[in-house]
Order: structure tokens, then C-alpha cells, then sequence
């Protein structure tokens, strides 16, 4: 142990140097350190020193007992005796501190006295800071943060970084700080975080838990993404006569789902599966089914259905495919300006429908415009454009009166090629070729337009 006393002897000297002066006659005590946070585990050696002192120095904890000199029996807590020209120093030496040794120490001789405060802290330690749990629909699960240290943590709990609320019928914050989730369902799937603070000891840590749920297949809708909540799920799909139409039966499920298709029987109950594997095309994933109608003649309108199904259990959703008319094609095409990396129209088709407020106009012969598909391919020299190969950019309509339109992103400086035609429930309508190049621009050129905007806009506001 001599090291560890010789290694601070050269702190408490030049802590000696700095220290107030007194006089050489004036007995005086002073400990060499100020009250502070100690951590779990540390060794520390606090100093204390006197001169010109009628009695030896002595320590005592904060229970009161007299601090003795190292033995046999007292490895842990100790005082040892420094006598020199300049005074005596006394170390307390503490060898792996605890929790009980909170409180007030104090040094003493005589009557001179002087107490230093030890607020020992415990840090909290997670050893495992990233783990995955796997619950069942319908039970609960309990999610651990191992949280123990002094002073008592303040623990909080987040889902995808949304502080999770206490005393809801959903969640329960245990006292243990664990978090549980009841009636589990594919909603609770997430990222749970457990952050974790001790603001006396300026220390924080935290613990993700990654949650999935095993669940029952849930459908959705592929396009506006919403889930379908009702118990007969039904959904009216329009197809052109002599076009391709493609139907997606959307899923969510853990484990991924099964998909079966059948055509129905003139609403029967004997519906007939669908074996034809040029018909139907699954994603690798299990996240949607794809069937595909070749729309030759009458025999193909009707009902068809869709079966997710895993081992928690099974849903369907039944089409009805009517016929309907080929959207018109867009009777008004125009370029406006070009960035670094997208291409700006004004389209628009005076005789297309588009009444918003509804998913499609009650008239199959003239459904609802949706928005406009463009296709873009790069010219090539001397070559013409390989529409097989184009960039394909789905807009929306979101307002009847807007009618620019931005596609991207795009190749910046590049000359494209282009095709405009309108979309609806049922299909597409013709294209409309733009007959010239169209070229992304540098940035140089965007400023100008910019500044050409602006100045129109000045103008017109001044008349």
C-alpha cells in the first residue's frame, strides 16, 4: 500500500504550497480535499494535516468510531501517520468505497476539528444495452430496464421516441422499472427505450429493446396505406376491356403470410382457387399478391378473393372488378422550367373528372382523373428513346386548379425524353409525346428563372 501512499504525497505537497498561511506558532487543522461524489469501487486517500498540534490526529466516521491503523482485521478503512519537519499529515485511506460510507468524516485533534462530506453514488450499469423481444398477440409482455444504482435512478420510457404515458390501461410502469405492454397487437411493434438519469452523479445511460409481435395477418391498402378495419372486407376495382389490370392484396404479419386467390363462384360459397402461376405474383417478403387479369372479355368481370394467412390466423378481402372506361388523355401540355435534378409541367384535361371529395365518380365510363404518369427516358444520339427503359413518376392531383406539376428526381444536365398520360381508377389513357428535349439545368440557370419569377411577380403586384 506504501504506493498508493506515495503516489498522492505529491498532491498533498503542492496542495500544502497553495494553501492559506498561518503562523509558525498557531496550531492549526485542515483537510487536504473538498466535500465531492465518490463512485462505487474507487480508493481514495483524504488527507488531513496539523502542526504545532497538542494531540495526535485522529479520524472518525460518520457513526462516530475512531479510525484505526491498518491491520489484519481493518484492510479496508485505515489511517496512516506521516510525521515531518512541517506538521503531521494523516491519510484516511478507504479501499474500495461503499454506500455506507455516505456522510460526514471528520478529522481531529484536540479541539480543533474539520469534516469533509462523502456522497458516494453507485452508477447505474447495463450490461446489455440492445436487445430483441418477441411477444404474442392478444398477451402481454414485460420489457426490463436493470436500473439499480444510488441515488435511485429516474427512469423514463419511450416508444419510437414518444415518452410512453403512466397508469393507462395500456401500459404499466413497474416499480422495478420495468415497462408492460398488454394486449399486445402489431400497433405495439417498435423500438422501446428505457433512458435512464442520476443527476447528482451528472451520469445517464439508456437500454433499446426492439419488439416485434407475432400476429395475425392484417390488410391494408397499398396505395393510401390505411388498414382495413371492417369484418367483411370489400373493395370495387375498375378495369379497361382489352388492357392487363393488376389487383394487390396487401398484408401485414409476423410470420409473413401465405396468399391463396380464388375466382368466385357466382357468389357461392364454392369459390375456386386460382392455380395458375402466370396469374399471380407474390413479393419475396410476404408483404403483398398480385393478380393479374388479362381483361379479354366479359368472362373476366366478377368476384375474385385474397387469403393472407399464417399460424396465428387468416384474413380476405373479396374485389369486385366491374369494366370501365380509358381515362382521356391530357389536352394540355406545357414545359415551364427545369433545376439541377427535376422537370416542371403545366397539364391539364378539360374533359377529365376530377371531384376530389370522392374516391371515384359514380360513372364507370368516366371515372375520377387521379393524377398524371410521366415517363422519362434519356436521349441517346442518333438513337430513338427505349420507353422499356424509362423513369417512371406517378403525381397526384392534390388540387383541380393547380395544374404544375414537378417530376424527379433527374440526372442533372441530361436532354430526356418525354410522355405525359392520365390516370385513373380503372387504367391510363393515351400518351401525349412533348415533341422536343427536355434538359435539367445547372444551378446558375435556376437563379436566373428565379430572379425572372420574381421580377414578374413585382409587376404584376405594382398594377
Amino acid at each position: 500500500m506504501r504506493w498508493f501512499i506515495a503516489t498522492v504525497i505529491s498532491i498533498v505537497l503542492v496542495s500544502s504550497v497553495l494553501s492559506t498561511e498561518v503562523d509558525d506558532d498557531e496550531p492549526f487543522l485542515e483537510i487536504l480535499a473538498r466535500s465531492t461524489i465518490y463512485n462505487t469501487g474507487e480508493r481514495k486517500a483524504i488527507f488531513c494535516r496539523g502542526k504545532n498540534l497538542v494531540e495526535p490526529i485522529k479520524w472518525y466516521s460518520p457513526s462516530g468510531k475512531l479510525i484505526e491503523a491498518q491491520s489484519l482485521k481493518n484492510k479496508r478503512v485505515y489511517v496512516e501517520r506521516i510525521v515531518e519537519e512541517s506538521g503531521e499529515h494523516a491519510p484516511l485511506i478507504i479501499q474500495y468505497i461503499k454506500i455506507a460510507d455516505n456522510g460526514n468524516w471528520t478529522c481531529r485533534s484536540g479541539d480543533l476539528s474539520e469534516t469533509i462530506q462523502f456522497i458516494v453514488g453507485e452508477k447505474v450499469n447495463i450490461t446489455n444495452r440492445n436487445v430483441e423481444r418477441e411477444g404474442e398477440e392478444g398477451k402481454s409482455i414485460v420489457l426490463t430496464c436493470e436500473a439499480k444504482g444510488h441515488p435511485t435512478p429516474v427512469v423514463i420510457w419511450y416508444k419510437e421516441n414518444s415518452r410512453i404515458p403512466n397508469d393507462t390501461k395500456k401500459y404499466e410502469h413497474r416499480a422495478d422499472n420495468s415497462l408492460e405492454i398488454k394486449n399486445l397487437n402489431h400497433a405495439d411493434v417498435g423500438l422501446y427505450v428505457c433512458k435512464v438519469r442520476q443527476k447528482a452523479l451528472s451520469y445517464y445511460t439508456d437500454k433499446t429493446v426492439r419488439l416485434s409481435v407475432l400476429h395475425k395477418p392484417i390488410l391494408y391498402n397499398n396505395f393510401t396505406g390505411t388498414i382495413d378495419t371492417t369484418k367483411y372486407k370489400t373493395e370495387e376495382v375498375y378495369a379497361i376491356m382489352n388492357e392487363t389490370k393488376n389487383i394487390t392484396c396487401s398484408a401485414i404479419a409476423n410470420p409473413p403470410p401465405t396468399y391463396t386467390w380464388y375466382r368466385r363462384n357466382n357468389g357461392y360459397d364454392d369459390d375456386v382457387p386460382i392455380t395458375d402461376e402466370e396469374m399471380v405474383v407474390t413479393s419475396e417478403n410476404g408483404t403483398y399478391s398480385v393478380l393479374i387479369l388479362r381483361m379479354r372479355d366479359n368472362s373476366s368481370i366478377g368476384e375474385y378473393k385474397c387469403t393472407a394467412n399464417n399460424i396465428k390466423g387468416k384474413e380476405s378481402i373479396i374485389f369486385h372488378v366491374n369494366p370501365a372506361a380509358k381515362p382521356n388523355k391530357p389536352d394540355f401540355v406545357s414545359f415551364l422550367y427545369a433545376n439541377t435534378t427535376t422537370l416542371t409541367f403545366n397539364v391539364s384535361c378539360s374533359s377529365c373528372p376530377m371531384e376530389l371529395e370522392e374516391d371515384r365518380s359514380p360513372d364507370p365510363a368516366n371515372l375520377t382523373v387521379k393524377g398524371y404518369s410521366f415517363q422519362m427516358v434519356p436521349a441517346q444520339e442518333n438513337y430513338p428513346p427505349d420507353w422499356d427503359s424509362a423513369q417512371d413518376f406517378e403525381v397526384d392531383i392534390t388540387d383541380p386548379n393547380d395544374t404544375l406539376f414537378t417530376v424527379g428526381p433527374l440526372a442533372n444536365k441530361t436532354k430526356y425524353h418525354v410522355r405525359i398520360r392520365s390516370c385513373n381508377a380503372a387504367g391510363y389513357s393515351e400518351w401525349v409525346y412533348f415533341e422536343t428535349l427536355l434538359e435539367t439545368s445547372h444551378a446558375d440557370r435556376i437563379i436566373a428563372a428565379i430572379a425572372v419569377i420574381l421580377a414578374a411577380f413585382t409587376i404584376t403586384s405594382y398594377f
